[in-house]
């Protein structure tokens, strides 16, 4: 059995099993899906209003989605079709709803309260490198944009359906590129398509006794070539690093040509491309495959929960984590702390038992100084027994340093059984008239507390009533991802323009207090306003510059990032 045993490997891919109106595929949910009206009564209370105050916001049905008629006419589609085969073009209702947006609560409230106007004209799923660049001329010769997709998990409008000067929208979806290409044992690497999702990589590794070590939360749902393209950060990025790092060599295909980079541990030969293409979201061209760094698998994984009085204790002992060899230290402030301790209650019936032992454990932190402010971390290394075990005491020796309370691994193995489910909730929230959003930053460590208490409080603010909390997520050598999550009634009236205030005061906040408006999600459409202010005119125009010559007819990815 595999180590990463909390991993789900048979989930259905196929596009008719998949949510269009949520996370995920039918048949995987939320854990505690039977108790989801307790969690509602606990974030009703944690938010400040009455249970039934919620108003129910039922998603409209797939059938009276306000669609208009496909831009790309029977003819068009044939031609698509001797390009990737009859089998691979849709047009349908369902696949052009599917892969016309992400995963953000702006894209799921689009859909489910009938406001999404535009949608992509037809999706195709190419099946190697050769459609791809005849798909990209198809688009150039009939004035078609092309939006390249893989997992189509973007929380930040990365697949937002946006013509531009264009005739048509072509979505591409690049999920039956999914193939391993090679392992190379000796240099410690693995070559794959670009279109293969998280636990399609695990499983190969696995077999292998190796690993990639990317796990993002969204690591079920999305595919590797997405990573590169957003720049993402897997759990465990304090070992394997964030997916830039992970790289070794891609391959993408624009409008102009080919562009391959040759596959090597280092170089001092101009400009990285490599770094150039990570992060492109699509606007110069196609990733179409990548070489990663990959691991043996680590005999023992071991993760642990730890207390600390306040939140600049907790992140005082994750900056010493970042020098001890950690795997992850992840840190939830008091309210984040607050709120998932009460959750563990809710979601599980309470039996005296269970009663005594929470008794038990609260006289214990109570005890040791965890009272309220008290923040949660939860961290861990990976590797052989021997050298975890070393790793162990050192861990508990910064504990110790920081004033800190030992909680033991039931915490961090609870961490681990979770860590991919929490999106399935929202789709449960939603349900029941609870938005929930999320962002996140990456700020240095003498602004973390500035920039935490400014975003609460434009959250709150902007969001009134709401429920507003932080964890700092990923941690470097000069400082940390925040990542703020905020619960609240949605406005059935107008739950865009919420959306909206919420989505500016937030961002406007990160900015002033000197984060930089994305740390892993990418920039997409939501975040591109902000972009294009820190970037600057020159940076800018530098950007477009490049895209001019990949891409001379702008058909990738209209109005994302910088396009």
């Amino acid at each position: 059995m595999s180590p990463y045993s909390e991993i789900k490997f048979d989930i259905n891919y196929d596009p008719a099993n998949l949510r269009w109106n949520g996370w995920g595929a039918e048949g995987h949910d939320f854990f505690y899906a039977n108790r989801v009206p307790e969690i509602v009564a606990l974030l009703a209370k944690e938010i400040g209003v009455a249970p039934d105050s919620f108003a129910s916001t039922p998603s409209v049905a797939l059938e009276d989605l306000r669609v208009p008629p496909a831009r790309i006419g029977e003819a068009g589609l044939k031609s698509l079709a001797t390009i990737v085969g009859k089998d691979a073009v849709f047009a349908d209702r369902r696949m052009r709803v599917l892969y016309s947006r992400g995963q953000s609560y702006y894209d799921l409230i689009r859909l489910r309260t009938n406001q999404f106007s535009v949608y992509s004209d037809a999706v195709v799923f190419p099946s190697d490198e050769k459609q791809v660049a005849k798909l990209l001329a198809w688009c150039e010769k009939n004035r078609a944009a092309f939006i390249p997709c893989g997992g189509a998990s973007s929380v930040v409008g990365g697949l937002e359906p946006i013509a531009g000067a264009h005739k048509a929208i072509l979505t591409v979806n690049l999920q039956r590129m999914n193939k391993l290409i090679e392992v190379d044992e000796i240099s410690g690497l693995a070559t794959f398509e670009a279109g293969i999702f998280g636990p399609q990589i695990e499983r190969i590794l696995n077999d292998r006794g190796w690993t990639l070590g990317h796990f993002p939360q969204s690591f079920e749902y999305s595919t590797l070539g997405g990573w590169a393209a957003a720049r993402s950060a897997g759990q465990q990025s304090n070992r394997y690093g964030k997916i830039e790092e992970i790289l070794t060599a891609l391959r993408m295909v624009s409008p102009a040509g080919e562009i391959e980079t040759l596959r090597a541990p280092a170089g001092a030969t101009g400009p990285d491309w490599n770094q150039i293409i990570a992060g492109s979201e699509g606007l110069l061209g196609v990733i179409t495959r990548a070489t990663v760094k990959i691991h043996r698998l680590p005999e023992v994984r071991s993760y642990f929960a730890a207390y600390f009085p306040d939140l600049a204790r907790a992140v005082a002992f994750v900056q010493d984590a970042v020098h001890a060899d950690f795997a992850m230290a992840r840190i939830s402030d008091a309210l984040e702390t607050r709120n998932l301790e009460i959750l563990s209650r809710a979601v599980k019936p309470e039996t005296a038992a269970s009663a005594f032992k929470h008794q038990l454990q609260e006289q214990a932190l109570r005890i040791a100084g965890m009272r309220a402010g008290r923040c949660l971390v939860i961290a861990g290394f990976e590797g052989d027994a021997r050298e975890v075990q070393g790793r162990e005491i050192t861990a508990r020796q910064l504990i110790r340093k920081h004033k800190g309370f030992y909680g033991g691994k039931s915490g961090g193995q609870n961490w681990q059984r979770g860590r991919f489910n929490m999106p399935f909730l929202r789709n449960h929230l939603l349900e029941r008239g609870i938005g929930v959003d999320t962002l996140e930053t990456a700020v240095t460590y003498d602004r973390v507390f500035e920039l935490h208490d400014a975003v609460l409080k434009a959250l709150k603010k902007s969001a009134d009533p709401c429920l507003a909390m932080c964890h700092l997520s990923h941690s470097y050598h000069e400082g940390a991802c925040l990542y703020f999550t905020c619960m609240f009634p949605i406005d059935v009236r107008d739950p865009v323009g919420q959306w909206k205030r919420i989505k500016i005061a937030a961002s406007d906040a990160v900015v002033a207090a000197g984060g930089n408006i994305s740390h892993h999600h990418g920039v997409g459409a939501d975040h591109r306003p902000w972009f294009l202010k820190s970037l600057g005119a020159t940076g800018v125009g530098a950007l477009k510059a490049l895209k001019a010559n990949l891409d001379p007819k702008a058909i990738l990815n209209p109005g994302k990032l910088f396009g």
